[in-house]
């Protein structure tokens, strides 16, 4: 893969009003959804029919009054994967080579959050349960570090809501057992300019997984210190407000049973959409993810998951069952996941529609003819000739820290963002500042 440089910002909607920083949200007046299916998660669709509960609200204030809103996942009946900055305050500005961008003060007290399995925040009868403790990754670092846990008062019963399995007996670079695309599912911004989209849970599948540092199939190359090993960087398709929820794997969404790779810390913007993923990895924290799941288990008073008993499987013996065998997908074929293709990579350009590809390195013959390599070193078809009249296109980013969108006094009538940004292309850096409103 080309190298390349990612700066991002982290997906929260904070309140200035209750929590002293300098984000805002949607307030209590925010509608709420019809039920009806819309565009969401940045080209998904609404999670009502059928519904993920086990894809959470986390909000601070209470039912259907939330002055901070991010997302989560429902991993054992009293215990909720977020990220961290969802509950501590993080800088202005994040840039992960500096020493300054560290964690702060919480956002508030524990009593003041709660979860919802419910598809929408803005109601308060439905799914609501209160936090009991929160639990951080150890030290105050940001970047690769941002990921929480947080304990319940009661127990999320099974009729209301199943569990999702974090990735920690395997890593989830194991490609013979995991696939590289995702589902995400949050309850984030369905649009840049549509701050009212906030708080109704949003599903889009399929995500393409652009890269994994370190990964002999999917490589980040040199991302100048602004993705580190213990995240993964993501396609297009989450937003603010998005912030905690968790990427799931797609073949085993697919079947019905839930895993995350990790939790969205951060992205960044192009125009008015929302572009990638930075997430922080489950694998990176299992020692503190199973430890507090078995905790929880005894203060919920039922069986540990069954991924809490034995976190590190032994090698497989010879006689284990072989990776699966190659499927007959030739390049350019559409494809589910990567046993499908002869060539064993199973790739999207636009986070939505997979085909079977091959990796390449922009030189002559690396791909087919009608192919050619793209950003994130795969082959692709190659794209229509642009008008030489047309203009370039401009990419810009959002802010960081914590979130992102910013509103007057009435909570009902957003102001526009103020945005800021340096255009990045592969091989510089992008450069976030967090939107701030006047205080």
């Amino acid at each position: 893969m080309v190298g390349h440089r990612i700066g991002a910002l982290c997906f929260a909607i904070v309140s200035v009003a209750a929590l002293g920083v300098g984000c805002s949200s949607p307030g209590p007046g925010a509608p709420e959804a019809t039920g009806s299916t819309s565009s969401g998660v940045q080209g998904g669709v609404t999670d009502n029919s059928p519904p993920h509960p086990f894809a959470v609200g986390v909000c601070v204030g209470g039912p259907a009054k939330c002055n901070l809103l991010c997302s989560g996942a429902l991993i054992a009946p009293n215990l909720v994967l977020t990220a961290r900055h969802c509950i501590d305050q993080s800088p202005a500005q994040i840039d992960c080579t500096l020493p300054s961008t560290v964690f702060g003060a919480p956002n508030a007290p524990v009593n003041q959050y709660y979860i919802t399995t419910d598809y929408t925040m803005w109601q308060g009868n439905r799914g609501w349960h209160k936090v009991a403790k929160m639990i951080r990754t150890p030290g105050n670092k940001l970047c690769g570090n941002d990921m929480a846990l947080l304990q319940l008062a009661d127990n999320v019963g099974p009729s209301e809501a199943g569990t999702v399995t974090p990735v920690v007996q395997y890593s989830m670079t194991d490609h013979t057992r995991y696939s590289s695309t995702v589902t995400a599912i949050g309850y984030g911004l369905d649009s840049v300019n549509n701050m009212n989209s906030a708080g109704t849970r949003r599903i889009r599948q399929n995500i393409n997984i652009a890269c994994i540092p370190g990964d002999k199939a999917l490589d980040c190359g040199d991302t100048g210190g602004q993705i580190l090993a213990s995240e993964f960087y993501s396609g297009d398709g989450t937003c603010e407000g998005d912030s905690g929820s968790s990427a799931y794997e797609q073949k085993n969404f697919n079947n019905a049973v839930p895993v995350s790779f990790g939790v969205l810390s951060r992205g960044g913007q192009n125009g008015n959409t929302c572009v990638g993923g930075i997430y922080t990895r489950t694998d990176a924290f299992k020692s503190l993810i199973v430890q507090t799941a078995q905790q929880a288990a005894l203060d919920g008073n039922y069986p540990a998951p069954a991924w809490t008993v034995t976190p590190a499987p032994p090698a497989p013996d010879a006689g284990a069952t072989p990776p699966p065998t190659p499927g007959a997908g030739q390049i350019g074929d559409a494809c589910g996941d990567a046993t499908d293709c002869a060539s064993g990579q199973c790739q999207s350009a636009d986070g939505q529609s997979s085909i079977c590809t091959q990796a390449c390195d922009g030189s002559a013959g690396s791909c087919p003819d009608s192919f050619a390599c793209g950003a994130s070193g795969y082959c692709f078809p190659t794209p229509p000739a642009v008008d030489p009249g047309s203009p370039a296109p401009r990419t810009t980013t959002t802010t960081t820290g914590c979130a992102v969108s910013e509103l007057g006094a009435d909570p009902t009538k957003p102001v526009p963002w103020k945005s800021g940004a340096i255009a990045a292309m592969i091989g510089a850096a992008f450069a976030m500042r967090r939107r701030r409103t006047p205080r």
